[in-house]
């Protein structure tokens, strides 16, 4: 089974924002296919205020051999967008391609070592 990976961020009127994520975003598919991990594509894409949507960055796989999608929210609290707005996405993206396999991925914020992590970073600055 071909898979591939989305990343989404809110999004931003701020065009530097949304390219520091689309930066991020290609770090992380570099650093997938380092890692041996099987991703046909990793690509960015914006709950709203910036494109591409989750069903523009689903089209930009049309032509590629994939048949299951993961979609990972790069929030940090289950609030109404994690909660409501990105399943609904989900649900509305699985009607239009239903021959994808759409998977949507906990939320950034709960994963395990994010403290510590963020402890890391704040001793980085020291």
């Amino acid at each position: 089974m071909s898979k591939a990976l989305l990343i989404m961020a809110h999004g931003s009127r701020s065009d530097t924002a949304n390219d520091e994520f689309r930066a991020l975003v290609e770090t992380v598919a570099e650093s997938a296919h380092g890692a041996g991990e099987e991703y046909v594509a990793v690509l960015p894409c914006f709950l709203e205020l910036a494109q591409p949507s989750l069903l523009e960055a689903i089209q930009q796989l049309e032509h590629q051999p994939v048949t299951r999608v993961q979609l990972y929210p790069l929030f940090f609290n289950k609030g109404k967008h994690v909660g409501k707005d990105i399943p609904a996405q989900v649900e509305d993206a699985r009607q239009r391609f239903p021959d994808l396999t759409i998977e949507l991925l906990d939320y950034f914020g709960n994963a395990n070592g994010l403290a510590a992590l963020v402890l890391k970073h704040i001793g980085e600055q020291d």
